[in-house]
């Protein structure tokens, strides 16, 4: 296979852990690094040794004659990458949240629809060896059973300014927790109805602080499933504590993270339970499937409609949160309706 003349769009910190695996793959060649301030791309260029620096993405979309590229913005920068990419066919792996409303979600959905492209969101807990298994588990189980999830996402930090303002991150939940309503979504079905309660308890003197630092969201699933997610900001300094516990007929799965998990087996009389323990490479493994997709002309394990469904998820939580009531979920196209209204 001739290597794929990969670019970077977005020189930031994810950027820098994906150009550093492609780097390392031999079916990839580094040819562009796009960000809006060049000194930034210029560095990658330095560290990585090849490549041409862009300051705008059509400039990069237009000359540098791509195959693949990663996009690897802030959720406010998101507008014209996805459709650029469709235009000139070049296949993607976009960083969630992949936009900040439904309506450019949609469009980024459809674009790939007309253009053919291989997608891959970055949702990668579900490339976890753990995660796997417990999915692997749950498709042999007939009829499908359910389950009920709880999970947790607890840190302590005031990140970038970008990540404070809610205008341009979207709150915690829809830019990091968003992690963990994915997997939801991938154990337990689609959701018919969400209830998020979101507060400010710990950083009400920061200036320009206006994400929430504490949430309680709980979700009802097609299926007869339910999960709850609860998340805060204002937990222990220099960590960031992301576990899960789903509870199923006959089994019982605790999350340390998705390659580190205990599964109960709790249908027996006598203890019994599964280990599973790997140091797999999460952003290796959603790089692999990508290629792969691209050689074998197959979908990615996590395509560009899951992107669109999972924030949709998320963005209902936050608009309950906003209004003090429940978000019926319009699951037939994994939209947001409190009402029947898009």
């Amino acid at each position: 296979m001739t290597p794929l003349r990969t670019g970077i769009l977005g020189c930031g910190r994810i950027a820098q852990r994906h150009a550093t695996i492609l780097a390392g793959l031999e079916d990839v060649s580094l040819v562009a690094f796009c960000d809006e301030n060049p000194a930034n791309a210029q560095q990658f260029r330095q560290q990585f040794g090849r490549g041409e620096v862009y300051a705008d993405a059509e400039t990069m979309f237009e000359q540098a004659g791509l195959d693949l590229v990663y996009i690897c913005l802030p959720p406010y920068a998101h507008s014209n990458e996805v459709a650029l990419a469709c235009q000139y066919k070049v296949h993607f792996l976009i960083e969630k949240p992949i936009a900040l409303t439904m309506e450019l979600a949609k469009q980024m959905e459809a674009q790939v629809k007309t253009a053919g492209v291989k997608t891959q969101v970055g949702f990668m807990y579900r490339h976890g060896e753990a995660a796997l298994w417990l999915k692997r588990y749950m498709a042999e189980m007939h009829p499908p059973a359910r389950g009920f999830m709880m999970g947790r996402y607890a840190c302590n930090s005031l990140h970038r300014p970008w990540w404070r303002d809610r205008a341009r991150s979207g709150g915690q939940l829809v830019e990091q927790v968003i992690h963990i309503v994915d997997l939801a979504r991938f154990y337990l079905g689609e959701p018919v109805e969400v209830y998020s309660v979101q507060d400010n308890l710990f950083h009400r003197h920061v200036p320009d602080y206006t994400v929430e630092d504490v949430s309680v969201t709980i979700i009802r699933f097609d299926t007869g499933s339910i999960a709850t997610i609860s998340a805060t900001n204002g937990a222990i300094p220099g960590r960031w504590d992301c576990d899960w516990r789903l509870v199923l007929p006959g089994l019982t799965a605790d999350f340390q993270d998705p390659n580190h998990a205990v599964f109960h087996q709790t249908s027996q009389t006598w203890p019994s339970a599964v280990t599973v323990a790997a140091e797999k490479d999460m952003y290796l493994a959603q790089t692999l499937d990508l290629l792969a997709a691209i050689r074998d002309d197959r979908p990615t394990a996590v395509p560009i409609e899951e992107g669109v469904r999972s924030l949709g998820l998320a963005l209902a939580a936050t608009r309950s949160a906003t209004t003090g009531a429940p978000v019926v979920m319009a699951t037939s196209t994994a939209g947001v309706s409190s009402n029947g209204q898009r």
